[in-house]
């Protein structure tokens, strides 16, 4: 979920301004035929800078640790951002936007697609020059893989409110993107391979895994994953997941709840207005916080610690002993455990996680192995908390995915 105190991609302020505000910029239209289905069209794209191996390179002095050089590059890397036709949580028509890192190869390694974490800012995003977009310019440089990043629907220039956590609509945003930046790729005179790998972190887990089944079930005649690495996400929305919202403890990201309750209240057209589900004075303050302005700190100051006291106690008692009420519905529409992925995938979750607790990847993985899967590992670098595991998960995805470049 939140990772924006990512301790391995924080890079002081001023040298993220010096290297997205020195890229040379250009926008253009691109003069496509108009297919049957839209969706994954460019609308418009923009290329926001060259990096050559020794401008990344410095990125990964001015990060400080010595675990990340075996991460320099090779790979000179354009960035570019989209915005593309794609479908909002309810199946309409809207326009998505993401980053994309593509390596100055004529014939790229790979196809990677990263998904993000927790964003309430529309801002803090892939195509806005988040901290997490330098995990996708870095890797790209690695690798000499392309690296697709979705902002995904109501986050960076896409109307709306973000349905977080919404399996679906996470999965078909990072799909469009898919499918827009092999377009782009296609200008740019790129040769794609057929290897698809994905991986994410937080919310980013739960993206990942649901991209791996949405591609699985549904888009298999276009797109195959090769390997997927879905690291400390929510998997089991409804059970585990959910604890923290149905006890009376203190959370340490209390804003998850009215973040994901405004989000599945608006997608399941649960409830007509705030205030039939959030006590006063929480149903007036809190939704104008979901602006895509305030950041997390602001909503949580203006929430309790123990999240569910700003729930009416009615619907609180309602949820927690009816299995058929609506949100608990809405919870289990978007757990991603009870199905059998097809491709290889490490599961990488640490045990002291109180954010996304460690019981999400328990049951994700116990489901898989039961299912008869024996190419899914559960990677748990140690009992440390939710942004400690962010380093050791991504290296593990990183080297663990080189065995399928070759």
């Amino acid at each position: 979920m939140n990772t924006s105190r990512l301790s391995l991609f924080i890079v002081i302020a001023i040298l993220v301004t010096v290297i997205f505000s020195a890229c040379e910029q250009e926008n253009s239209i691109l003069e496509t035929v108009l297919p049957e289905d839209p969706r994954g069209k460019i609308v418009s794209y923009e290329h926001t800078g060259t990096y050559t191996p020794d401008n990344i390179d410095s990125i990964l002095i001015e990060l400080n640790s010595p675990t990340l050089s075996i991460l320099a590059g090779d790979y000179t890397v354009d960035m570019y951002n989209i915005i593309y036709e794609t479908i909002d949580g309810k199946g309409n028509p809207t326009v998505a936007s993401g980053a994309l890192a593509v390596p100055n190869t004529d014939q790229p390694r790979a196809w990677v697609s990263y998904q993000h974490g927790t964003s309430v800012r529309k801002e803090n995003v892939p195509s806005k020059g988040s901290q997490e977009v330098l995990i996708g310019l870095i890797y790209s440089s690695y690798a000499g893989a392309v690296v697709s990043m979705p902002d995904y629907i109501g986050l960076g220039d896409s109307p709306g409110l973000h349905p977080y956590m919404h399996g679906k609509s996470e999965a078909t945003a990072s799909i469009d993107m898919i499918r827009a930046g092999k377009r782009l790729c296609g200008t740019l005179n790129k040769t794609l391979n057929d290897k698809l790998l994905i991986l994410g972190y937080s919310q980013g887990g739960h993206a990942t895994m649901a991209l791996h089944k949405e591609v699985q079930e549904n888009y298999s005649d276009e797109l195959t994953i090769t390997a997927a690495a879905p690291m400390a996400g929510p998997y089991d929305v409804s059970g585990y997941q959910a604890d923290p919202f149905i006890n009376p403890e203190i959370y340490p990201a209390p804003y998850y709840l009215p973040y994901l309750m405004f989000a599945y209240n608006e997608v399941y057209d649960m409830y007509p207005s705030p205030s039939d589900f959030l006590k006063s004075p929480y149903d007036v303050t809190l939704p104008p916080l979901f602006d895509g302005i305030s950041g997390p700190g602001t909503i949580n100051n203006a929430m309790p610690d123990v999240p569910n006291l700003i729930i009416k106690e009615d619907v609180l008692e309602d949820f927690k002993y009816n299995y058929d009420h609506v949100f608990r519905q809405a919870l289990a529409d978007n757990n991603l455990y009870d199905w059998l992925p097809e491709a290889p995938m490490h599961i990488c979750h640490c045990t002291g996680d109180q954010h996304v607790l460690y019981e999400n990847a328990l049951v994700a993985y116990n489901s898989f192995t039961n299912k008869g899967k024996d190419d899914v590992a559960l990677i748990t670098p140690g009992s440390g908390g939710h942004d400690d595991c962010v380093l050791p998960c991504l290296l593990d995805a990183i080297i663990w995915f080189e065995e399928f470049y070759e």
